[in-house]
């Protein structure tokens, strides 16, 4: 049996962004050199991703030609030329079997690159995207954005910490969205600074004009959460890696006390990985079984939301939590911050790092639960001073707009770098 690999250009939808901030692709001159044509982009990434997807369609928007090459399949992207690797969704038994399936998956991307021939190639993530960019071809310039899944994974595994390695280390850019997480590159993978620079993905500029539109009655309303509520709100994807489970016990320790406490649990994304699925479903039962035993006070929300949406229950919620194990400078605790929320933070380097850059959050710290458990006895909503401060950070640093300039920028200047290499008979 043979599989075909699947392209698919989506039509972008443009009808609601400025003209103004919608440039078009520009012709290269006859020599092929045009100063002003934007650079052609290959994300190399899960296009299921909520994030890959986000990056996919800025980049297409403001007028990149953009291919998207995934090994996982996904539903069409505005805008993208979207290829999926062949044999996707077939399970292979046995390593060698994973192995044919690597190779395979290697040799399609090669063959996608000299088709599509970017001027950059844009690794997200150095888990499976890092290992297929290994055997992708030289020619373009090389960016990675390293999750923050795959740097703690690679703590814990010699193969995935020498995947990583190799991945960085065959780039001529790293864009961590962290500071901390920009000094493990260059002191843990011995990355050059100057090969380095961190940039946050910031809050879509979009919902700055929702933020004074929504009324939060009105959305308790449609969710099912009761008007008089002080809500906390787990909005980050369900599952252990986010903590729910040390959530959930938290909650149910002082719901007695603070009968006017609600617990809203976002299931989220679902993993495309079986194990990590069947982790989250776990989590989701546990929160389920915890809803009914506690009849009114527990929102499950089994399912993704739109960034629209889950940012009006973010308006609508007067406590945000986001304690996972490991993060970079996370777009949903931005969000929350910008919606107003007051935020429990994880004690984690970038956490410490927004609060240290102006954010005001709450660092809980010590054993998670009973951490927890106490900052909830004590939850209340944010002070009206300390929500606008939260609100200019936001709206003054973290704007997604200029996020993506810098990446246009950082684009152009390797783009021409390699112009100049190959002018000059350098070859890397």
């Amino acid at each position: 049996m043979t599989t075909k690999e699947t392209k698919v250009t989506a039509r972008s939808d443009l009808s609601g962004v400025d003209s103004a901030d919608r440039p078009h692709r520009q012709r290269a001159a006859p020599d092929g050199t045009s100063p002003t044509a934007l650079p052609s982009v290959m994300l190399l990434c899960g296009a299921s991703s909520l994030h890959a997807r986000k990056w996919a369609v800025a980049l297409a928007e403001r007028g990149h030609r953009v291919v998207a090459a995934s090994w996982i399949g996904a539903e069409p992207i505005d805008g993208v030329d979207l290829r999926v690797a062949p044999g996707t969704g077939q399970t292979r038994h046995g390593p060698w079997g994973a192995v044919w399936q690597l190779v395979a998956a290697g040799w399609w991307l090669r063959r996608q690159v000299r088709e599509a021939r970017p001027d950059v190639l844009h690794v997200h993530s150095v888990g499976m995207a890092g290992l297929l960019s290994l055997l992708a071809p030289r020619r373009p310039a090389r960016v990675v954005t390293p999750w923050g899944v795959d740097l703690q994974s690679a703590r814990r595994s010699r193969f995935r910490r020498w995947v990583a390695r190799a991945a960085l280390r065959r780039c001529d850019l790293v864009l961590p969205t962290a500071g901390s997480v920009r000094t493990e590159i260059v002191e843990s993978y011995r990355i050059p600074a100057a090969r380095t620079r961190t940039v946050s993905w910031g809050v879509d500029d979009r919902l700055f004009a929702l933020r004074d539109t929504v009324t939060p009655s009105s959305v308790r309303r449609e969710f099912g959460i009761p008007d008089d509520a002080t809500v906390l709100f787990a909005a980050r994807t369900t599952g252990p890696v986010y903590r729910t489970p040390e959530v959930l016990r938290a909650f149910a320790q002082v719901a007695m006390t603070r009968l006017d406490l609600h617990l809203v649990v976002l299931t989220g994304h679902r993993p495309a990985e079986a194990a990590a699925a069947q982790a989250q479903r776990r989590c989701v039962t546990e929160a389920q079984e915890l809803a009914e035993r506690l009849p009114g006070r527990v929102t499950v929300l089994d399912r993704s939301l739109s960034p629209e949406d889950t940012f009006r229950l973010m308006r609508a919620s007067e406590v945000s939590i986001s304690v996972p194990r490991f993060d970079q400078r996370s777009c949903t605790v931005l969000e929350a911050a910008h919606a107003g929320c007051r935020l429990l933070l994880a004690d984690l380097p970038p956490y410490r790092e927004l609060v240290e850059d102006g954010l005001v959050a709450d660092i809980v710290s010590g054993p998670l639960e009973a951490a927890l458990a106490e900052q909830f006895l004590a939850a209340r909503p944010l002070e009206p001073a300390l929500r606008e401060r939260n609100r200019r950070f936001i709206e003054t640093s973290e704007s997604w707009s200029r996020q993506v300039s810098v990446v246009q920028e950082c684009y152009r200047r390797l783009t021409a770098d390699r112009v100049e290499q190959r002018r000059g008979g350098v070859s890397r």
